[in-house]
């Protein structure tokens, strides 16, 4: 059953995880524990909390019970087919006037003083709904993740079989090539990226997501280091965000669903101090303390949402603020049938509650959010397998009579994206360049060990690559940087140079490169005609992003200029 992780509100209640009994033992402990803060009888200081506690458990297994046995005959086979929100909202309803009943007509016989049986019908079918509510989307969003991520991996692991049997044709074949092929295939593909990206700015959004993915690869293959893990090779630990990584991002961007919370807190509130307090002359105060609640959760929103830090600062004091209510609001009660202390007990417990929901509903969202980007993430990882697999299908049937070598490979590659780019073809590209990626990749990290790698040695290939093209002449100075540096440095150049020979039409490219610990300054000259504006955003995207936003390029006497920094 394939799900849909952007279920409604009703479809999650009518889901397969709502009214379960993993859903009953999330939230009947705390059920047990705070029934009792409740009950009149509670605070006459003449009763036992352990006995208490022992007649709301009497309620809360029967309600318990009930739930096994209506998800087993009453709303069957959910995990099939969502039942009725209706049906679901009944059968919540019938269990909480059973653990109603149980509590009621369990008080007297323990000798305990409060309401009946009868009187609790309304309280207990509002809280049931709101239980019921809860805990939907609470158990929703796990399960249902966890079933579509299983799904997801599922499909992704034989695409991966078949890919890493395509690749692993060529294994033994890249040892025997020379870095300088692999190099001049490489960066073909890499100009048939930059034009893919040129295509994208002038023919519509049916590119855009073609130049997304060249883009995207030519930044992972800059430092690859190791073979590309897909979601499905990942540790759970690693798609997971932690609860401190969680609270960390609901502490800059506070996600508490006000009007979820405070109605909730209204209904709670009212309806809990009318089994307490008379009504009628509880009603003033009580609206006077909602409305500052309220003004507490707003300002405080408004505070969390202006700061910078990245703590849970914001979080605390509102909560420290409504505790502070909480305690200090009722020693303005003149009433004379409860004391302040007993009062104070009522609105820290109701303050508890809020303070759950406050936590609930942003982790609700926040979880919503990442958990879908990470689904995404898989299902796109999917679909680009399949046009991988359909692609690599087309290399073997062109193959069938011609021994391809991993450059033959990647220039077939080079040319037919080339072709599709002529012809207007962006769905045919996609396989090819996830194809391109898992190729060089692979390469790459053969390679690595048998090729020695210096700058010099790239500055010798971007000669042999472009100088038929124009004059390039390069100066390096300063101590050896780091190969990632390097890689960054090259990268950006070989780009740079691209856009004066494409839309400059230079003839002389003039390249300095100062090394300064883990810093390369670089600078570009060029005598073509003046290009700043010009070419595709997307390179220059790439340009700024492995400069750190440093890259910049101007014309000043009568020459292009490019400066930037690359640093590790």
């Amino acid at each position: 059953m394939a799900l849909n992780y952007q279920p409604t509100v009703w479809e999650r209640i009518g889901g397969p995880w709502a009214i379960t009994l993993r859903a009953y033992l999330w939230t009947a402990p705390i059920g047990v524990f705070f029934q009792p803060i409740i009950e009149p009888g509670f605070w006459s200081g003449q009763e036992n909390f352990f006995v208490w506690i022992t007649v709301c458990a009497l309620g809360y297994l029967a309600f318990g019970a009930f739930l096994v046995f209506a998800n087993k005959f009453l709303i069957p086979n959910r995990e099939i087919k969502s039942a009725s929100v209706i049906m679901v909202l009944i059968v919540a309803v019938i269990g909480g006037l059973i653990r109603s009943s149980v509590i009621g007509s369990a008080i007297p016989v323990f000798g305990l003083t409060g309401i009946g049986a009868v009187e609790r019908v309304p309280f207990s079918a509002l809280i049931t709904v709101l239980w019921i509510a809860t805990s939907s989307l609470i158990m929703d969003s796990k399960y249902r993740y966890r079933t579509q991520l299983d799904e997801l991996v599922t499909e992704q692991i034989p695409l991966l079989e078949s890919q890493k049997a395509y690749l692993s044709n060529f294994a033994k074949s890249i040892p025997a090539g020379t870095k300088s092929d692999f190099d001049k295939s490489n960066f073909q593909l890499q100009n048939v990226f930059r034009d893919l990206a040129v295509k994208a700015s002038v023919s519509g959004p049916s590119w855009i997501p073609v130049a997304r993915q060249a883009y995207q690869t030519v930044m992972s293959l800059i430092f690859v280091q190791r073979r590309p893990r897909r979601f499905s090779e990942l540790a759970g630990s690693e798609f997971i965000a932690s609860p401190r990584d969680a609270f960390n991002i609901i502490s800059r961007t506070p996600l508490l669903n006000i009007p979820l919370v405070f109605s909730s807190y209204v209904v709670m509130l009212f309806l809990a101090a009318a089994r307490i307090l008379p009504i009628t002359e509880a009603a003033l105060s009580l609206s006077i303390g909602l409305l500052v609640n309220l003004l507490i959760l707003i300002v405080g929103k408004k505070l969390i949402q202006r700061s910078k830090n990245d703590s849970a600062f914001g979080y605390l004091t509102m909560f420290a603020v409504l505790v502070l209510q909480a305690i200090i609001g009722p020693t303005f009660s003149t009433a004379s049938y409860i004391s302040v202390l007993e009062l104070q007990v009522f609105a820290l417990a109701a303050t508890v509650i809020e303070i759950i929901w406050i936590v609930t509903t942003g982790l609700l969202q926040i979880s919503q959010v990442n958990r879908q980007k990470l689904i995404d993430q898989a299902t796109g990882e999917n679909e680009l397998l399949r046009l991988e697999i359909q692609y690599w299908e087309t290399i073997a049937q062109s193959s069938a009579t011609t021994d391809y070598s991993p450059t033959e490979t990647l220039d077939l590659i080079a040319s037919d994206l080339r072709q599709f780019l002529d012809l207007d073809q962006p769905h045919m590209c996609r396989g090819a360049i996830e194809c391109a990626s898992s190729l060089v990749s692979e390469v790459k990290l053969i390679r690595s060990s048998i090729d020695q790698f210096s700058i010099e040695s790239e500055f010798e290939r971007i000669i042999s690559t472009w100088g038929q093209e124009a004059d390039i002449l390069w100066t390096v100075s300063g101590a050896i940087n780091p190969e990632s540096v390097v890689r960054r440095a090259i990268t950006l150049i070989e780009i740079s140079i691209l856009r004066s020979l494409r839309n400059g039409g230079a003839t002389v490219i003039s390249i300095d490169v100062a090394n300064s610990g883990t810093v390369s300054e670089v600078t570009i000259t060029d005598n073509g005609l003046e290009h700043t504006g010009a070419g595709a955003a997307l390179g220059i995207e790439i340009l700024q992003e492995l400069s750190s936003n440093t890259w910049t390029q101007e014309r000043t006497g009568g020459v292009n200029k490019v400066s930037a920094q690359v640093s590790a």
